[in-house]
């Protein structure tokens, strides 16, 4: 049976998961509120923004696939892989994008708001433990990301102005059309055929049969990546990842 749980990283094009599923995950935001003391009224607290998610757990990285815990036998890494994976991710100070796939045993995701949040490795150690050759114990700690980078207006030579910097770029311009049938973020689609988790199709999957659903993403950095699209359904509810052939771009006002 496949394990319906997973814990996935990306970054740069390159996706990964946790060779074993911990046994539990600690999720905090905390709200930076202020107590003040008002004269006839007494104690009262101010509300603010709150502060960033920390998720935190402990795991193993095993030294041999035939592990009984091991998630991944058919893709399976040694340890040194995992550790460099997250330590290069503090040494070069980059966001990474953290996606825990949740699936119920009839293959119904749950829990989805946390599809491709970016966060920070914060805090990341291990140890070698006696007896137990090759095997590797973890603590990992991090902290979800939001991009601060100020944003610049720029005025182009054909009279468009652009937004860069921050999360996104964009461009502000003449509306243009959009080819008849071409996907974009955003299109109303019919899906039918397989659905995953993560697009790299290494997550539980279930079979759509006329989904209408939304585009909410397009993997296009990388071209070789098999389940490209991000799917969501009518009510914005994380569907899973397919195949651009899959979707059939419609017009739900027609429908």
């Amino acid at each position: 049976m496949a394990n319906n749980y997973g814990l996935f990283f990306a970054r740069d094009g390159q996706v990964i998961r946790m060779p074993v599923n911990p046994e539990k995950v600690n999720v905090s935001k905390d709200n930076e509120n202020d107590d003040y003391n008002v004269l006839a009224l007494g104690p009262i607290m101010i509300p603010r923004i709150p502060a960033l998610k920390v998720i935190s757990w402990d795991g193993l990285f095993p030294g041999r696939p035939d592990d009984p815990f091991v998630v991944t036998p058919n893709e399976f890494r040694e340890p040194e892989f995992y550790i460099q994976f997250f330590e290069s991710a503090m040494n070069d100070r980059v966001p990474v994008i953290y996606t825990p796939v949740r699936y119920y045993e009839d293959g119904t995701a749950y829990m989805t708001s946390e599809t491709g949040m970016p966060v920070l490795v914060t805090s990341f150690e291990y140890e070698e433990r006696g007896a137990e050759t090759g095997d590797f114990y973890y603590s990992l700690e991090i902290t979800e990301y939001r991009d601060y980078t100020p944003r610049v207006l720029q005025q182009q030579a054909d009279g468009t102005v652009a937004l860069t910097g921050g999360a996104q770029t964009a461009t502000v311009s003449q509306p243009r059309s959009i080819a008849p049938g071409q996907l974009y973020v955003g299109a109303a689609v019919k899906a039918t055929g397989p659905v995953y988790g993560s697009n790299n199709g290494e997550a539980p999957s279930a079979q759509l049969s006329g989904l209408i659903g939304t585009v909410s993403r397009i993997v296009t950095e990388d071209p070789l990546t098999p389940y490209p699209v991000m799917i969501r359904d009518a009510n914005n509810n994380f569907v899973g990842w397919v195949k651009a052939e899959d979707c059939q771009v419609v017009n739900t006002n027609g429908i």
